[in-house]
């Protein structure tokens, strides 16, 4: 990915890399007709940015399988149960590292 250059040499925190350039294209984002999630938590946390697009997508996906899901949902544990972060990207980043590999883990 390409980094932001700071050709002024002003940057606040040098010890910081600058973000990437560009936003995630199509093809690395989406594999399978999946978000590829690993992909974009490490763009999202280097404050790379997605298409408009991307955000509907994604958002499109969530709305189907949260309106498919019933109210009521029974799981075995172990488990790892999440209360509202209020959109906080950095707390989540903080739950799945203390929770573990959402792939090898269940998250509620």
């Amino acid at each position: 990915m390409d980094l932001l250059q700071d050709p002024k040499g002003d940057r606040q925190v040098n010890t910081i890399p600058t973000p990437p350039h560009r936003p995630l294209c199509e093809e690395l984002l989406f594999i399978d007709e999946k978000p590829n999630w690993k992909l974009l938590r490490e763009h999202l946390f280097k404050e790379g940015r997605i298409s408009k697009g991307q955000i509907m997508r994604i958002v499109e996906m969530c709305n189907y399988h949260l309106k498919n899901e019933g109210n009521v949902i029974y799981v075995d544990d172990p488990l790892t149960l999440v209360g509202d972060i209020h959109g906080q990207y950095y707390d989540l980043m903080k739950v799945l590292e203390m929770g573990g590999d959402p792939e090898q883990g269940k998250y509620v």
